[in-house]
């Protein structure tokens, strides 16, 4: 039997409402606390003085949408998922909300943007979807603009590792999905972007053992400070913008 793409699996009526539910957990509760940390410090240090254009790229209920949509000057939300889309609407106030999978049709151009956003997307996603996704996208990034996107399962990550080892012996067929840096840093290459700055999220989720949202954070904020381990974080943060030497288009430079 075929394996449902990543795209058609949040297409069902009930994922918007078990998308919710999936949040409330202490270790998702703790990663959106650092991911809205970062993603404001992000804001700060790249749009201090311009206007800030937002695209949310696979935004589901609105979560990151609706941190970011009073802080831009325009904010769109796009993604394939009706269910989730109905949730986001009813939290979003002032967001374009387009349900539309834009690598069939990139319904968004010819508009560009100079802030996008992914997360939780490019992990789950098909190693083709991750590519056609992102060339997608940046061909609605403005030359100047950033995208940010997450990895919430780092291969880099001592937990994940030992995760992954344990499904691989258990279930050699199944999938668990894992990213590490470096293939985080192959597709935005191939879709010629570069990576300038990386913020590490998620030092400490030993498997089956609770840890309190607050503990979480202290270890979190005590681990960023040596920037050797950074590579070890469980949800890392990426910035990237187009390299200088690759065409605006995103296209291939031929070397």
């Amino acid at each position: 039997m075929a394996q449902i793409s990543y795209t058609e699996s949040h297409k069902y009526a009930g994922k918007g409402a078990e998308y919710e539910q999936y949040h409330q957990t202490p270790w998702q509760r703790f990663l959106w606390s650092r991911e809205q940390e970062i993603i404001l410090k992000i804001l700060e240090k790249y749009f201090a003085d311009r206007d800030v254009h937002l695209l949310d790229f696979a935004c589901g209920t609105g979560r990151v949408t609706a941190l970011l949509e009073n802080r831009v000057k325009t904010s769109t939300g796009v993604d394939v998922s009706g269910s989730m889309l109905a949730i986001a609407r009813e939290k979003l106030k002032r967001t374009e909300i387009i349900e539309a999978d834009i690598t069939v049709q990139n319904l968004l151009k010819p508009r560009t943007f100079n802030l996008i956003t992914a997360f939780r997307f490019f992990l789950n996603a098909e190693p083709e979807l991750r590519s056609v996704t992102l060339r997608a996208l940046v061909e609605v990034l403005d030359k100047d603009g950033f995208f940010v996107f997450n990895n919430h399962q780092n291969l880099g990550c001592p937990w994940t590792k030992l995760l992954y080892a344990h499904h691989r012996r258990k279930n050699p067929e199944g999938t668990f999905n894992v990213m590490s840096i470096r293939e985080m840093e192959e597709l935005v290459h191939g879709a010629g972007l570069e990576i300038i700055e990386l913020y590490p999220v998620g030092f400490f989720h030993p498997p089956r053992v609770p840890v309190s949202v607050r503990l979480n954070l202290v270890i979190d904020h005590a681990a960023c400070r040596l920037k050797s381990l950074n590579r070890f974080s469980e949800s890392p943060i990426a910035v990237c913008r187009r390299r200088s030497n690759h065409s605006s288009n995103g296209s291939a430079s031929g070397k």
